[in-house]
């Protein structure tokens, strides 16, 4: 009797703590769900939170005469984080008229042509984009057709538009780029993460090399600080004449961002990038994409004629500084871009000097040893002789 009381006993214990923790964890949830959508809230205008009022509803939708369904939820937190945030909901969505929303009938036929149709709304801040893209492979896709061309919000998406690489866009679609390009280009993997796809998809746009800030110890990219905009400051600083960066003052600027650093130093990665970001609208048709390798890999290729020093920015965005091109051949750079030589196309001339040497060096040891032990052998002969 005495046992089964003591093992009640544990069990009222065990059933109380389990509860405690149960209590305890559903509290961190709440505060955290509560604490991120406060943090939303505060974030968006007053105007944008009464759209969220309805729209923030999980579930909300709509069933169109086609048995399709349209998606009106939208995340708040997703939304605040955006870039379109600036703009709130009524910069695309100026045509609701709120005394008659949501309005009874539509002319909504499909997702298809609702999304088409929405990709006007774009055009009115995005007109550069807009043209550049009206030629590419994509809007010749679209006015065929063709029902996975994408439109503007299937490669930016909508609601949660940010920045990110053209890579992070593409791979959402050609998923198997990498495998298609291992089949003839060298070294893809590393091309992939060096190389914009637009790079060489757009054959027609300018191209430029962005020396981006890389944390090697956290293994990502380097992010300036919400609200403490310092790397362009810093670069102002050490571009003494406001003529670029030379290969000296780049050097400066590295060691003045490492000054405070107790993991591995901060470094620069290059990348070939479009010189401007609306150039990568203009996709053309895989078979007229660049291939040939001196376009990147041969002296003063037209790449390495534009050069930018970069930080990620609180937003995703890049913020860049321009540097001259020289300092891609500086023998004062051959510590600030260690991470960062195109065989043939940074030619930098200190580095062929020391591989010449280190070619010769190489190759006159062991001739010179061979020389060295057969004239040795040849005089031990000759004394034996006498």
């Amino acid at each position: 009797m005495a046992r089964l009381r003591k093992e009640d006993t544990a069990t009222r214990g065990r059933f109380h703590k389990d509860f405690l923790v149960g209590i305890i964890a559903a509290f961190l949830l709440f505060s955290a769900t509560f604490m991120t959508v406060r943090a939303a809230d505060s974030a968006l205008s007053e105007a944008d939170k009464g759209c969220l009022s309805c729209h923030s509803s999980e579930g909300l939708k709509k069933d169109l005469a086609n048995g399709e369904t349209l998606a009106l939820h939208v995340q708040g937190e997703a939304f605040a984080k955006s870039v379109h945030k600036a703009i709130g909901c009524a910069g695309c969505h100026g045509d609701v008229d709120l005394k008659n929303h949501p309005a009874a009938q539509d002319n909504i036929k499909s997702l298809r042509q609702y999304a088409i149709e929405r990709a006007a709304a774009c055009r009115q801040c995005h007109e550069d984009a807009f043209k550049q893209h009206e030629g590419s492979l994509h809007a010749a896709r679209v006015s065929q057709g063709n029902p996975l061309a994408p439109v503007c919000t299937g490669c930016h998406g909508s609601h949660s538009v940010s920045p990110k690489t053209a890579y992070e866009t593409c791979v959402n679609c050609h998923s198997a780029a990498l495998g298609a390009h291992r089949k003839w280009l060298p070294n893809a993997g590393l091309h992939h993460e060096v190389v914009s796809c637009a790079a060489c998809h757009a054959p027609a746009a300018l191209r430029m090399i962005d020396l981006r800030l890389y944390d090697s110890a956290a293994k990502g990219w380097v992010s300036e600080k919400e609200g403490s905009p310092l790397f362009e400051k810093l670069a102002r600083s050490m571009d003494a004449d406001g003529n670029g960066l030379d290969a000296a003052e780049l050097r400066n600027l590295l060691r003045e961002i490492n000054r405070d650093a107790i993991a591995a130093p901060r470094t620069l990665r290059g990348r070939v990038e479009l010189r401007t970001g609306v150039e990568a609208h203009r996709l053309s048709d895989k078979t007229q994409a660049i291939k040939a390798c001196d376009n990147c890999h041969s002296d003063g290729a037209e790449p390495f004629r534009n050069i930018t020093v970069s930080i990620t920015g609180p937003d995703g965005r890049p913020v860049r500084y321009r540097a001259r091109k020289e300092v891609l051949s500086s023998v004062l750079s051959v510590e600030s871009l260690r991470e960062f030589y195109a065989i043939g196309g940074t030619r930098n001339k200190f580095l062929d000097v020391l591989f010449v040497l280190a070619l010769f060096g190489g190759i006159a040891v062991p001739v010179g040893h061979m020389t060295v032990k057969w004239l040795f052998r040849k005089y031990l002969k000759r004394g034996e002789g006498r």
